[in-house]
């Protein structure tokens, strides 16, 4: 699988945990926001690696 594909997918995956239930801090909204727009390039990003 291609390097970059599995650094975006742990990416992801990291941040994700900040957004869970099981969090150990709670996020100001601009900062939950900016989080979300940074999850959705790296899953935009990881579905153009994809196509290839």
């Amino acid at each position: 699988m291609n390097q970059k594909l599995i650094d975006n997918l742990e990416f992801v995956h990291s941040r994700l945990k900040w957004l869970s239930k099981d969090r150990k801090i709670v996020l100001p909204h601009h900062k939950t926001f900016d989080l979300v727009d940074e999850l959705m390039d790296k899953v935009s990003e990881s579905i153009d690696i994809a196509k290839k």
